[in-house]
């Protein structure tokens, strides 16, 4: 729920009392509209649902095709819009296909969002919503988190929104439009790839990457060496690597990866016969 302030006069002998109070300062959990709730139309009902020129949109800078990978993190955002209108809130859930927590949503801007509970069939349902004033916006505001993903593969997974726009007088349930909606995220697919342990330990870093990837590993033996980049669908994307090692530490700088399209690809590491898979994540450049 949004600010509401009250006015109310207590009668006591000989005196009259004026006191103001908030009623409700920030957002209230268990109102996405997810199986077993409501949404925020229970308080802000001056108008239909959905109605009114405005909207809730999620988006995610770093998530492609609205897909997955197990142990990722993703960059959220959910931006609710409406011309005209100065306060802004928020609620989302990300839950599975039992209606429980799925990942962790976790905030990355303690002014605008926070994370509260409702419990729903018996459920504890962990949500983002606004805090105090954190809605303030000129026809829209974009409230950014971060989602974990599961560690491994659960299936689909189900976020659910909903925000109000609000004219900012102070009065929570007058004056104000809602706005719902729900985002279905899969699992990413298998590419197929085959994977066989390496004897020599690679590291990767950094994961997500913009441009510079480096990969560092030890040899016991010469080798040859080669690192391609693949698309999520088995497609050859960017051969990498190509060369003959010897004995020893080794460290390999890859750049140039800013000129691919954001989003998950497969890296294919191979020393010998021996080779390893990874996921990676390719960001866009800010």
């Amino acid at each position: 729920m949004l600010k509401r302030r009250t006015l109310q006069i207590l009668s006591i002998p000989a005196a009259i009392v004026l006191t103001a109070g908030v009623m409700s300062d920030d957002g209230k959990a268990g109102r996405t509209g997810s199986p077993g709730e409501l949404t925020c139309i229970e308080c802000h009902d001056d108008f239909t649902q959905n109605s009114g020129g405005g909207s809730i949109a999620l988006s995610s800078t770093n998530m492609t095709g609205w897909e997955y990978v197990p142990g990722t993190t993703y960059h959220m955002t959910a931006t609710v819009s409406r011309a005209g209108n100065a306060l802004f809130g928020l609620g989302l859930e990300a839950l599975n296909s039992t209606n429980g927590n799925a990942g962790t949503l976790v905030i990355t801007n303690t002014a605008s969002t926070q994370i509260k509970n409702a419990v729903v069939n018996g459920v504890s349902r962990r949500n983002v919503v606004h805090t105090l004033d954190g809605g303030v916006g000129t026809g829209s505001k974009a409230f950014q988190f971060d989602w974990n993903a599961p560690s491994s593969n659960i299936g689909n997974v189900t976020f659910y929104y909903a925000g109000v726009a609000a004219n900012g007088d102070g009065n929570e349930e007058v004056g104000d439009h809602v706005y719902t909606g729900s985002q279905v995220v899969t699992p990413a697919v298998n590419t197929g790839l085959e994977e066989v342990a390496l004897d020599a330990v690679m590291r990767m870093e950094p994961n997500p990457v913009t441009d510079r990837l480096t990969l560092s590993y030890g040899l016991i033996s010469p080798d040859h060496v080669t690192v391609d980049l693949y698309a999520m669908n088995g497609a050859l994307v960017r051969g990498l690597v190509n060369a003959e090692r010897g004995y020893g530490r080794h460290v390999e700088t890859i750049t140039g990866l800013s000129d691919l399209q954001a989003g998950v690809y497969m890296l294919r590491t191979a020393i010998g016969s021996k080779v390893k898979v990874t996921r990676i994540v390719i960001e866009p450049m800010h």
